[in-house]
């Protein structure tokens, strides 16, 4: 988001109803379910204060003014209430969802003391909504499979992200922590900068981060499956590894742990440099780049 770009809630009214049904339309796809709305009976709604009650709140989302989105959060009169965000295409990616659920945050534990925890959902590959939640102190706490139905009726994997009365009261939400968000990123093995003939070029590793932990799980070459996990703290990240090799047919299982540095390279990406030691005595060092998204 522009550093002058107004980020603002205030409550939903009926004066809404337009452009809310629009958006709700518009702003649904693969990842978000339309609700279908009927103007007429959600004016009526509004009109009459359902959405403004100590169960449930209705928030309109403004950028610099204008309409963005909205926020919905059920459940106020319970310890755990939960929340559901639509922002329109044309504000995403400019921050608007973390300012949104910081805000969010931000008044309901303020006004409600029952409160212990937020939470929300993001479908499993909707990594933007991820990283909002991860940047906005959000942790990721499970993974309720099959959990969404598509609109052609396929089911999908859904992430459960949860903000507690505890993260709040200590500001996580803003903390804004040093290091970088690798949430929902995949690096690909593009240099062998040791020319360390136990490096596999073109091994893929797909990161999920909650905080400061990464685990990453990649494949590639004589790696079957591979998984780490480890710390980012500012650029430098302190992991383990254990992972499969298949070698003539032949099954082992290795393990070991390494210290990858994040950089910028000059075209904007990011990339790992990355020294690794087996527990066998095998080590070596690698370059893996950000790989860029393909186009939907």
């Amino acid at each position: 988001m522009s550093d002058d770009a107004e980020v603002r809630l205030r409550m939903l009214t009926s004066d809404d109803v337009e452009w809310l049904t629009k958006l709700d339309r518009e702003g649904s796809g693969a990842y978000a379910r339309p609700h279908g709305w009927n103007e007429e009976k959600l004016a009526a709604e509004l009109d009459e204060g359902l959405w403004a009650s100590g169960s449930q709140w209705g928030w309109a989302v403004l950028v610099d003014g204008k309409p963005a989105g909205y926020m919905l959060v059920t459940g106020l009169d319970g310890q755990d209430a939960s929340m559901e965000m639509r922002i329109a295409p044309v504000f995403r990616g400019r921050g608007v969802g973390r300012e949104v659920l910081r805000q969010t945050a931000d008044h309901h534990f303020a006004s409600c003391g029952n409160l212990e925890r937020l939470t929300g959902r993001a479908h499993e590959q909707n990594v933007p909504m991820q990283r909002a939640f991860n940047a906005a102190g959000f942790r990721m706490e499970a993974r309720y499979r099959e959990s969404f139905v598509g609109n052609d009726g396929n089911r999908a994997s859904e992430w459960g992200y949860a903000l507690t009365r505890t993260d709040w009261e200590a500001g996580r939400h803003h903390a804004d922590e040093d290091g970088y968000d690798l949430h929902g990123l995949a690096f690909v093995v593009e240099e062998n900068a040791g020319q360390d003939p136990h490096v596999i070029q073109g091994t893929i590793y797909k990161f999920l981060q909650e905080g400061r932990r990464l685990i990453a799980r990649y494949a590639g070459g004589q790696v079957t499956e591979g998984e780490l996990a480890g710390v980012l703290v500012g650029d430098l990240l302190t992991y383990r590894f254990v992972h499969d090799l298949d070698r003539r047919g032949e099954h082992k299982v290795a393990t070991g742990g390494g210290r990858s540095r994040l950089q910028r390279r000059g075209d904007g990406r990011l990339e790992l440099v990355n020294e690794w030691s087996g527990d066998d005595g095998r080590h070596g060092k690698q370059v893996l780049v950000e790989r860029r998204a393909e186009p939907s």
